[in-house]
């Protein structure tokens, strides 16, 4: 059944963010020294060592322990929800994790359904038109686009926009006139979504043109199939056709790649959450690596990498909602 194949996959996921973690806390200590070492050489330049203060910090982070002890109680800590304090602003890690990964998840989500919305009916179009002047077009197109940079696209677009619109500050999840407005409010929520746009708009460009391509490649090979041969010769409409047949098939493919659109997603917003002022959790993953910050750091990249298996576990069930060969190997 269904239930019992998510079940199988929920269980094959936990062992795998398990190693994920592992990696993740051993990556981010591979620098050389530690937050606690800065942080005793800037007291001695400032001329006055806090010993108090160093000792309370090696004992609830265990400075003094090899980086596989660390890791058990990051990972215990994770687990049960408490992650400890970030070590530069002395912020629980969950209060930062709960104000940064709804911004996150909601662009990813978004940026997703807009790929959906726009490589879908583009990637049919292109293959029932194939070799046209359209297909030629969208493919130079999608070409373009997956050659250019994501933070190329969003410095290009803050550039036209403060020409077109000085008014307008394309930076931030909403303008500083609503910023003190609740969010419950028609002008904010408005305000929200005209900003919501532009990230959404710039990580999607260059997953749509590739999905596109993949939806054109896999409608393509249908029509040649003697099933279609078979649905046109019986008199049935050319959309009526394509649509219930090849692209039914064609769909198997494309819905997979959700798993891997997710991650590009998240990785590819970290310098243009950087460029556009969003408060996601690249910036924060970048400024905690560089201050060394090992709990908030490799918090936030397990969040991120949390966030990527629960896209290729979607992916999983919506693939085998669509396929029913999934559904009976589930049963067997």
């Amino acid at each position: 059944m269904l239930i019992r194949y998510i079940i199988k996959r929920i269980l094959i996921a936990i062992p795998v963010l398990l190693v994920i973690s592992f990696f993740v806390f051993m990556m981010i200590q591979l620098p050389p020294g530690n937050y606690l070492d800065t942080l005793i050489e800037q007291m001695e330049n400032e001329g006055q060592v806090d010993m108090v203060r160093v000792e309370n910090l090696k004992a609830r982070y265990h400075f003094d322990q090899p980086d596989y002890i660390k890791y058990f109680y990051w990972i215990t800590g994770f687990v049960h929800g408490d992650l400890g304090k970030g070590f530069s602003n002395d912020t629980e890690v969950t209060e930062t994790l709960k104000k940064y990964v709804p911004v996150t998840a909601a662009i990813s989500i978004f940026t997703i359904l807009l790929t959906w919305m726009i490589a879908v009916p583009f990637g049919i179009s292109a293959a029932v038109k194939k070799n046209t002047v359209w297909d030629y077009l969208l493919t130079f197109i999608g070409l373009a686009a997956m050659a250019t940079p994501a933070f190329v696209i969003a410095l290009v677009f803050q550039v036209v926009m403060r020409k077109m619109s000085p008014e307008y500050d394309p930076t931030g999840l909403v303008s500083k006139a609503v910023a003190d407005l609740p969010w419950y409010s028609a002008a904010k929520i408005v305000d929200l979504l005209k900003h919501l746009l532009v990230p959404v708009f710039i990580l999607g460009v260059a997953g749509t043109a590739g999905m596109i391509r993949i939806m054109r490649a896999n409608v393509i090979d249908e029509l040649k199939k003697q099933y279609v041969l078979c649905a046109r010769a019986r008199g049935l409409h050319p959309a009526l056709v394509v649509l219930r047949y090849p692209v039914r098939v064609a769909i198997n493919p494309f819905m997979s790649n959700i798993g891997l659109i997710l991650p590009r997603i998240i990785s590819g917003s970290l310098i243009v959450s950087v460029v556009l002022g969003l408060p996601t959790l690249g910036p924060v993953v970048l400024k905690a690596i560089m201050s060394q910050d090992t709990y908030l750091a490799a918090s936030c990249v397990f969040v991120q990498c949390v966030l990527s298996i629960v896209g290729i576990l979607v992916s999983d069930i919506m693939l085998s909602l669509v396929d029913p060969r999934i559904r009976f190997g589930a049963k067997a």
